[in-house]
């Protein structure tokens, strides 16, 4: 009877904690649904699979609807119209361009928050460091399909993401934090395209 009461009890809390996590996956995309942009500062840093710290980069990055985006590096560019993408090397003066649907490289919010979500398995994991009202949820893919082993996401309590981790399946992992949030600027469409200046190198791999 005993067994059967524990058993009975993990099932429940297990039920419980998935619906939590869909519920704050769904928080979060009907958040994303009801603004139209944003831009904020980020940084990005990059661990070895020792889970030592090799790098970090930091920037501006503007987000519109259909995975528009921009990345603003000291030495790169990386600009998206929800189609094609131009990755501009700055220090080389040279632009790369590829459909954003062939671009593993490419870094679109909207995959992890609409696309990536059906196929893993979600749950809400505590996060001691996180301010109060944040939560964190960890995604981990169902199959080896996806290009990633585990990605967490972090969010405020209005379900606004500012904070991404993800461990590829090499074991790298990548932390994105965005900080200066701001909701609804005025990014017109033309703001996400690239116009090639004279005299720059373009690969042009469409």
């Amino acid at each position: 009877m005993k067994t059967k009461l524990i058993f009975f009890l993990f099932v429940i809390s297990s039920l419980i904690f998935a619906q939590s996590a869909n519920d704050v996956l769904k928080k979060i995309q009907n958040k994303f649904n009801s603004i139209n942009n944003f831009t904020a500062n980020f940084s990005q840093n990059y661990f070895n699979a020792q889970g030592n710290d090799i790098g970090k980069t930091n920037g501006k990055f503007s987000y519109k609807r259909k995975n528009k985006f921009i990345v603003d590096l000291k030495s790169q560019l990386i600009i998206s119209d929800g189609q094609t993408v131009w990755n501009n090397d700055k220090r080389f003066n040279r632009v790369v361009i590829s459909n954003l649907s062939d671009d593993p490289t490419s870094f679109s919010l909207e995959q992890f928050i609409f696309d990536y979500p059906p196929l893993c398995k979600s749950r809400v994991v505590k996060d001691e460091t996180a301010a109060s009202g944040e939560f964190l949820i960890e995604m981990v893919p169902k199959d080896q399909d996806l290009q990633f082993k585990v990605v967490k996401i972090w969010a405020f309590a209005d379900g606004m993401v500012n904070k991404l981790e993800i461990v590829d399946r090499g074991e790298m992992r990548y932390a994105f934090q965005f900080s200066e949030i701001k909701i609804n600027q005025d990014l017109p469409d033309t703001k996400f395209t690239f116009s090639i200046p004279k005299g720059i190198q373009v690969i042009d791999l469409r």
